[in-house]
């Protein structure tokens, strides 16, 4: 399986800044980032390629810890309809889905901070 690594920029130091807040903020923050998880996932498997659905059926979220997952397509052919090969044009996914979600997950996450539990 290949595998692809999207970061947003100024993540890491917004996640660092919530291990140093109470527990009740670090429980939402979790939510927030799982959530924003799980509409890169149905996004990127609304926006696969169609053939036998398999790719569609192989985006999951895998939970890496507290404050982190991952969003992930397993089927082995995922990274070449990604990026495309010399012989076959791209056909994005996940990075699209990545980009819609990435904005509304950096705000909700500095609303979090700014103004602490809703």
């Amino acid at each position: 399986m290949a595998k692809v690594n999207i970061k947003f920029e100024g993540a890491d130091q917004l996640i660092r800044k919530f291990n140093n807040q109470p527990a009740a903020i670090q429980r939402e923050a979790s939510g927030i980032i799982m959530n924003s998880a799980l509409q890169v996932e149905k996004r990127a498997s609304d926006n696969a390629p169609v053939d036998t659905g398999y790719l569609r059926q192989h985006i999951a979220v895998n939970k890496t810890g507290d404050m982190s997952v991952d969003v992930v397509a397993s089927a082995d052919y995922a990274i070449y309809q990604e990026y495309g090969t010399r012989k076959m044009a791209a056909h994005p996914f996940m990075r699209p889905a990545m980009d819609q979600e990435g904005p509304l997950f950096m705000k909700k996450l500095q609303n979090l901070l700014n103004g602490g539990l809703r």
